[in-house]
């Protein structure tokens, strides 16, 4: 019996397949509808839209990466509920539809649950960006009238959380596939308290050897019960504790590479995942080629 040729799409702009198909700005047309339910198993994207994943996911193919939870726990408030649900560990966090729920919630009387300092983080925050300190209840009014503002163009939702005390140390654990790779962003400038690396981070490997090893594992734990195939998870430790455990701070889908040695050994790293994926699921993993 002669075998059918499996096809393999690639949407990815770095990685040819049996047929490659870069969308860029554009919406899907009826051309590539056709490619997708033809597909046997399709390479997506980091900035993959929803409307392109959901084409694949219904279509039927094997489709990496698993996007599952980033569309179904979108922003820093559905990021919120899916540690909740799945139970991971994570700063004390409470979630805010509107300006107008937190106001009127302090205006009934409520107190916050975490004290100053806290932080509160818009819900669509990347990077540093959109998350602020709070250290009084005038630093808290003065953010909430800058949320307001951002809510008339259509940026509602936001998060209060507690102000772990991390000395400044903040450990990414990177998932590709079954590979995860570990190394902190360590704040240079003691008065900063938001830690990024495009802003005032380094990145070191080597420090905290053991505090790396719990997070690996946690975001092994993380990438298994949640079907998490590629993302960069943040994690915090409470520097106070005698036996820190790691924090699930946040889940970043599109991520920096700076810290994986730049962009060429990322999509290096990221092409060795990808035929992996193939060959465990019976795909030929020379036909995706890094570009």
């Amino acid at each position: 019996m002669k075998k059918v040729k499996q096809i393999i799409l690639s949407f990815h702009p770095c990685f040819t397949a049996g047929h490659q198909i870069i969308l860029a700005d554009r919406k899907l047309a009826s051309g590539d509808h056709r490619w997708i339910r033809r597909a046997d198993a399709i390479i997506l994207p980091q900035g993959c839209s929803r409307e392109l994943y959901g084409a694949c996911r219904e279509s039927g193919a094997q489709v990496f990466p698993n996007y599952d939870m980033r569309f179904r726990y979108p922003g820093k408030l559905g990021q919120t509920l899916l540690f909740e649900e799945f139970r991971f560990p994570h700063p004390e966090t409470k979630p805010w539809s509107s300006v107008y729920e937190l106001r009127g919630f302090i205006r009934r009387g409520g107190k916050l649950s975490h004290s100053f300092p806290f932080l509160i983080k818009a819900g669509e925050s990347h990077e540093g960006e959109g998350i602020f300190l709070i250290t009084d209840s005038g630093e808290l009014e003065f953010v909430l009238e800058i949320l307001a503002a951002w809510e008339k163009t259509g940026q509602s939702g936001f998060i209060s959380q507690e102000m772990v005390q991390t000395d400044g140390n903040v450990l990414r654990a990177v998932i590709l596939g079954r590979q995860t790779i570990t190394y902190w962003k360590r704040r240079d400038n003691a008065g900063e308290s938001i830690i990024t690396i495009s802003r005032n981070a380094r990145v070191d490997r080597s420090w905290r050897k053991d505090l790396q090893k719990k997070g690996r594992s946690e975001a092994r734990r993380i990438s298994k019960k949640a079907a998490i195939d590629l993302a960069a998870v943040d994690f915090v430790f409470s520097m106070r504790d005698p036996d820190p455990q790691p924090l699930c701070l946040e889940i970043n889908y599109y991520f920096g590479r700076r810290g994986l040695g730049g962009s060429l050994n990322y999509y290096r790293l990221l092409h060795n995942t990808i035929k992996e994926w193939l060959r465990e699921r019976g795909f030929d993993p020379g036909s995706v080629k890094l570009v």
